[in-house]
């Protein structure tokens, strides 16, 4: 959690760096509609847990199977309802938060960047969390910290730097593909290797 409040405080630093305090408040705005989709992604992340725990400690592989499959696909729904959204309907959801019609102008612009491959960070999410569970800690914190030590600094200072705030916006669904790219290899691994295979 600390590490998350030192990613978003420079975020906010490269937003005032190449824009103004109305970008830092459209990325407040874009933050807590995501979290909202987070925090049942994560309330998933939770149920799942000790299932996949119990399960893999008694060998019951095809239950791990299943225990991974089912949050992931109930990830990717709230997920995708999220994108349609900000994709979709982006001024009636800012709407919610102001009525300045500069901050609305950047916030739905911001919005519509921000949810563009959103639907790719439950399987991060997910799988992180299932790693974790059936004793794969170091895959875990790997996939956690991948995201935003890994892709996210390197990816908001490379592409600030060329595209100002813009590049902020669109450094965000960048480090999404990409994160989601190494998750999708790790699990694929692991399949193939029999670790959770029956």
């Amino acid at each position: 959690m600390p590490f998350l409040c030192v990613i978003v405080i420079f975020i906010n630093q490269e937003l005032i760096k190449y824009g103004s305090d109305l970008h830092v408040g459209t990325y407040e705005i874009i933050n807590r509609v995501v979290f909202l989709f987070a925090m049942a992604v994560m309330g998933l992340n939770h149920g799942m847990r000790p299932i996949a725990g119990s399960n893999y400690g008694t060998n019951q592989i095809e239950r791990v199977n299943k225990v991974l499959k089912y949050p992931i696909l109930l990830a990717t729904l709230v997920i995708t309802l999220g994108f349609l959204l900000g994709e979709l309907i982006p001024r009636q959801v800012v709407a919610l938060f102001t009525k300045d019609e500069t901050l609305t102008g950047y916030a739905v612009n911001g919005l519509r960047i921000f949810f563009m491959f959103c639907p790719v960070i439950n399987i991060q999410m997910v799988t992180a969390n299932f790693f974790q569970r059936i004793g794969m800690a170091k895959k875990s914190i790997f996939m956690s910290l991948s995201r935003q030590l890994i892709f996210l600094l390197p990816g908001l200072i490379i592409m600030s730097q060329f595209f100002g705030v813009k590049g902020v916006w669109y450094s965000l669904p960048v480090v999404d593909i990409l994160s989601g790219i190494v998750v999708t290899y790790m699990l694929l691994v692991v399949y193939r290797k029999s670790v959770v295979k029956h």
